[in-house]
C-alpha cells in the first residue's frame, strides 16, 4: 500500500489520516482511497445526488411572480411581501 504524503511547514510528512493509493475496480485505475472507499467514487456519487436534487425543483408562474417548490415541500416566492413576511398569497395559490 502506497501512503499519501502531506506538505506541512514546507516539508513532506507521512499522513496520519489513513489516505493511500490503491486500485479502484469501479474507476479502473489507481486512485486515492480513505479507510473505507475510493475518493473519486465518493465525489462522483455526491455530484450525482446534487444534480438529482436540482432537477426536482418545480418553478411555477403565479401572476407576475415566480413560486419555486422544493422536494421537501418548502415554497419560495419572488415577491417583496414574501421576502419580509415569509408568506404571501402566491404561495397559497400553489397546490
Amino acid at each position: 500500500m502506497e501512503w499519501i504524503k502531506w506538505k506541512r511547514g514546507g516539508r513532506w510528512v507521512d499522513n496520519d489520516e489513513g489516505y493511500h493509493y490503491a486500485y479502484c475496480h469501479a474507476c479502473c485505475r489507481k486512485t486515492e482511497h480513505d479507510l473505507r472507499s475510493c475518493i473519486e467514487c465518493d465525489n462522483r456519487a455526491i455530484r450525482r445526488r446534487q444534480r438529482a436534487a436540482r432537477k426536482q425543483v418545480r418553478t411555477l408562474n403565479v401572476g407576475d411572480y415566480t413560486v419555486k417548490v422544493y422536494p421537501n415541500g418548502k415554497k419560495y416566492c419572488s415577491c417583496k411581501g414574501f421576502q419580509f413576511r415569509k408568506t404571501c398569497k402566491h404561495v397559497g395559490m400553489v397546490a
